[in-house]
């Protein structure tokens, strides 16, 4: 039976105490403070308009407040590490696929590291890697670890699921314990920002995974949809580690809920994609008030101008890390492209799916994990409907959902029973979920960057995964250029495709000339006209209508 929307279906049927100083390495003592140490600040009416009134607020403890400096301690790592030779190092770096670059007249990056026990950690941070099931870093881990261990300046760009969180999460962790205890009202004394709230609390649940044993280690998680009360309680009690999407981390500042005095170590996440979602501003003004002593790690799917001019602003001397193809697609996921008219899709996407799940119940497999893509929030709750009508396990996940149903969505598709993921693109970048088999595109994205970074939800960490994109005539633009890509990698080249938002505007630019030319040729091929026909527009006319170059005004191209 054919899938109806919902829209026919009528018709088709006819208080003041004493406050505890947190010791980062576990132990609690009391403080006689009675009042905050935060500054109370009003937030100002004109919202991130006003720069030269976001720049003159002050998210710092009042200077009759001392604040402890930071502590860098000189790191080594074990001996063996030590007695690498230069040859050596290079060596491993080609074997995990590490480009590493600093600058001119720059100390070399530190070796990579290709055991845990080597980078001399606290003792309880290596019972958590134990325990988290970590037997040897990845690529990211080997090499960005080690960097941020030793206190430099981090721009790391890997392909998703290579564990870069943990590369940043397990530094910061270490960073912590060497600090002057916490005292409430302090603030944190490490930050990571994200650009979504999914991204963040999968951040924060690594960042608890290896601070486990540690006693009295506190993070909290800063973002949208979430009850702010709630939030304000735990940063004037006192963190040692925020995670936070930027709006919300500017709201606590404002409000005077936290401080920025005593953070030593940044970590701006997925930064391409804060970019992208206007979240500039806010980075901006967190890095503007921080301590002049800090380390900062930037991490990047995509290294796009404005990402080269944010990082020429606030890092200095950087290790440049990039591991693997970056921002390109995968050829460890079997990726199909097919033409189905727009009111086709949902059967399409119901047979595809049906036909599967009947499959795994013959051969006594589990359905594979599948996440959809559609283009808009009703049509994510619509497909999500029609498939659990089929008898198939699906939720949606998008921005109209409350925080609450986003976190049960989430979870039950990690953890069962939800078997399919219908999504919009918020789910597209910084979720990880292990064993996705199967991305299907019910609607196209409308860059190759925003296609990558959705079929980059299966075949990660070196798994294979397969990628279903159904399309129409108003993706052609589009569909080109990931036929390219796939004759690319079947042909063993590597892939670049122009990435952030200027490469974007001009893709868009590009995709609506072509429609545009199309429009004019269809109007054309009606009155039997000729038209010279751009090189990159060719493979989308037939033949009959492309004159041919340097022939007669009368002459036809077979």
């Amino acid at each position: 039976m054919s899938y109806v929307p919902p829209h026919l279906r009528n018709s088709a049927a006819g208080k003041t105490t004493t406050t505890p100083t947190i010791n980062s390495k576990g132990a609690d003592h009391f403080s006689s403070k009675h009042t905050s140490r935060i500054p109370s600040l009003e937030k100002s009416s004109n919202g991130y308009s006003n720069s030269a009134r976001r720049s003159s607020l002050n998210y710092s403890l009042p200077n009759t407040v001392a604040v402890p400096d930071p502590v860098f301690p000189h790191w080594k790592p074990s001996e063996r590490v030590l007695r690498l030779k230069s040859e050596q190092i290079e060596e491993i770096r080609l074997r995990l696929n590490v480009d590493v670059n600093v600058s001119p007249g720059s100390c070399p990056a530190p070796s990579p590291i290709e055991s845990f026990p080597d980078m001399c950690l606290d003792a309880s941070v290596m019972k958590d890697i134990e325990k988290h099931g970590y037997t040897a870093p990845t690529s990211i881990q080997a090499q960005a670890m080690p960097v941020a261990l030793s206190g430099r300046d981090l721009l790391g760009c890997a392909e998703t699921g290579s564990g870069k969180t943990a590369a940043f999460s397990i530094p910061m962790i270490q960073h912590c314990l060497a600090q002057q205890p916490l005292q409430c009202g302090d603030g944190p004394l490490a930050l990571v920002l994200a650009p979504t709230r999914e991204l963040a609390q999968q951040i924060e649940k690594e960042v608890t995974a290896f601070s486990m044993s540690l006693d009295s280690f506190k993070n909290a998680i800063v973002v949208g949809g979430t009850n702010i009360s709630e939030q304000r309680s735990e940063l004037r009690a006192g963190v040692h580690i925020v995670v936070a999407t930027p709006g919300r981390l500017i709201d606590h500042l404002q409000q005077g809920n936290t401080s920025l005095s005593r953070i030593a170590f940044v970590v701006l996440d997925e930064a391409d994609r804060m970019l992208d979602m206007g979240f500039e501003p806010q980075i901006r003004e967190v890095m503007r008030n921080l301590s002049v002593k800090h380390q900062t790690l930037l991490f990047s799917a995509t290294m796009p101008a404005e990402i080269e001019a944010l990082a020429q602003d606030y890092l200095t001397n950087p290790v440049r890390i990039k591991v693997g193809k970056v921002s390109s697609p995968t050829a460890n996921v079997s990726q199909t492209l097919e033409k189905v008219p727009e009111n086709d899709k949902i059967d399409r996407l119901l047979d595809l799916l049906v036909e599967e799940a009947a499959q795994a119940e013959k051969s006594g497999h589990p359905f594979p994990l599948t996440i959809v893509f559609v283009e808009r929030k009703t049509k994510c709750d619509e497909v999500a409907e029609a498939l659990t009508q089929q008898g198939l396990l699906a939720t949606a996940l998008h921005g109209g959902r409350s925080q609450n149903e986003r976190e049960a969505a989430l979870r039950d598709f990690r953890h069962g029973p939800i078997n399919i993921l219908v999504a919009t693109d918020v789910a597209s970048r910084g979720l990880d979920v292990t064993g996705v088999a199967h991305v299907i595109n019910l609607d196209l994205p409308k860059t190759m960057e925003d296609y990558v970074h959705r079929i980059g939800r299966t075949g990660r960490a070196g798994s294979t995964g397969r990628a279903t994109s159904f399309y129409t005539d108003r993706d052609m633009y589009l569909v080109a250029q990931i036929r390219r890509a796939i004759a690319d990698i079947g042909s063993g080249n590597d892939v670049t495709i122009a990435m952030g938002k200027t490469a974007r505007r001009k893709e868009r630019e590009a995709a609506a000339a072509e429609k545009e030319a199309r429009s004019e040729l269809s109007k054309l091929s009606l009155v039997g006209s000729t038209v010279n026909v751009e090189d990159k527009y060719r493979h989308m006319i037939a033949p009959s209508m492309i004159k041919k170059e340097g022939a007669a005004d009368d002459a036809w191209d077979d």
